[in-house]
């Protein structure tokens, strides 16, 4: 009977350990997401005098992380997501045409945070970097934009060093107008137009070296 009990205390405390990254150690996490677009407000881009959303589409590409400590990790991320440009601000089941097409390369690094001990790891996130924009529509230019993410999600361990990884993000995106000399009819050039929101669903499978 001791001898059971000592075994399931020995693998309740290896599971426990599973919620901390060793310190030093490397995970590479293949990543599919679903974003969800926003609209580009008339005026950011040059050729369209009226609202261009970006649509809903997937994306792609991986994660990487370093663990400084066992609850610290410094982090990057490359995706990519190819969608629909279409008219108006996206309102559902609104009549909408599609213009073209966009490709965004995001690039970002940043912090994240993993607290928990047992297989189901919570964990938070924020970082900066970088969005490359490239309509294939002739009236709008490409642009690398200025990108910051902030996110939650949680880490499934199977092992040791595989785990099941699901992340929520929202990342605010700066377009920049190239003036603001599209006023709305109340006169308003607010800067906020200046910005995005896009909010991204995404899972992978993390493996930890």
């Amino acid at each position: 009977m001791r001898t059971v009990a000592a075994v399931v205390v020995g693998l309740l405390v290896a599971a426990g350990a599973w919620a901390q990254m060793p310190e030093e150690s490397v995970e590479f996490t293949p990543t599919v997401g679903f974003w969800f677009g926003d609209t580009l407000a008339r005026g950011v881009q040059e050729g369209y005098d009226f609202d261009v959303t970006i649509d809903d589409d997937f994306a792609y590409g991986f994660r990487v992380g370093y663990s400084f400590t066992s609850n610290w990790a410094l982090t990057g991320s490359f995706l990519y997501e190819r969608a629909n440009l279409i008219t108006g601000s996206g309102e559902f089941l609104g009549n909408t045409n599609v213009l073209g097409k966009i490709d965004m390369t995001t690039a970002e690094i940043g912090f994240e945070g993993a607290f928990g001990h047992s297989r189901l790891v919570p964990i938070f996130n924020l970082g900066v970097g970088v969005m490359n924009m490239d309509p294939d529509s002739a009236n709008m230019r490409s642009d690398t934009n200025f990108v910051a993410h902030m996110g939650t999600g949680f880490k499934l361990f199977f092992t040791p060093n595989v785990a099941f990884r699901f992340d929520f993000r929202g990342h605010a995106v700066n377009v920049g107008k190239n003036s603001h000399e599209d006023c709305d009819w109340w006169g308003d050039c607010s800067d906020s137009e200046d910005w995005i929101g896009l909010r991204e669903l995404a899972i992978g499978l993390s493996f930890v070296f």
